[in-house]
């Protein structure tokens, strides 16, 4: 089952869950909000319902917010609507078909473990960020501990039976390493908690 196909299965799911860390969610937003100015434009890739892009759009001038599944992508439109931002366009994007043009921010909030061609995908989102602008990330780093990499076969076992989509086991070096071959300078970095670790990453464009 391909990704897209998998989220737009499980999007009305997916949009009752509740946050599972909101601390960790707050602290997410209240350190890449603090990258943004009143005139920024934004890019987030893989907003899912875009919980993350309606809390970042009054730091910003402009947010265009993407996701390869469209159904998420009518609830993120629905839910900014009901919240009354104006500053926020949502637009059915991949990774391969992201929106040309110069960000001073772009963000990936729990995406890159779950993209196959992970080093392509930190290329295209870093040729999207303008001169001295910033690229934040946060991500699973399922390969860093041996007590996440017990997950590897379940989550194996689900995905056999359609239950779980594309997921990468990596280590943070490597991460990093990718992010400096595409041209990256990393200036913030914070590992969070819980079993399967979380790499908050802020990289600037050289």
């Amino acid at each position: 089952m391909d990704s897209k196909t998998f989220w737009n299965g499980v999007a009305e799911s997916y949009a009752k869950r509740p946050i599972e860390n909101m601390d960790q969610h707050e602290r997410t937003v209240a350190r890449a909000a603090s990258y943004l100015t009143p005139g920024a434009r934004v890019l987030e890739v893989g907003c899912g319902t875009g919980t993350i892009a309606i809390k970042l759009a009054p730091h910003a001038g402009d947010v265009l917010a993407t996701d390869l599944s469209d159904a998420l992508i009518d609830i993120a439109r629905d839910r900014a609507a009901e919240a009354g931002v104006k500053n926020l366009r949502f637009e059915v994007a991949d990774i391969a078909g992201l929106p040309e043009g110069q960000f001073e921010a772009v963000m990936a909030f729990n995406v890159l473990h779950l993209i196959p061609d992970r080093a392509a995908a930190i290329r295209a989102m870093a040729d999207r960020v303008a001169p001295g602008g910033v690229l934040v990330t946060k991500t699973g780093v399922l390969g860093e501990t041996w007590k996440s990499r017990l997950l590897r076969p379940v989550i194996g076992a689900m995905q056999l039976i359609g239950k779980a989509p594309y997921v990468g086991f990596f280590r943070i070096r490597e991460l990093e390493a990718e992010m400096e071959a595409a041209g990256l300078e990393i200036v913030e970095s914070e590992t969070m908690g819980g079993l399967a670790g979380v790499r908050f990453l802020v990289a600037r464009k050289r």
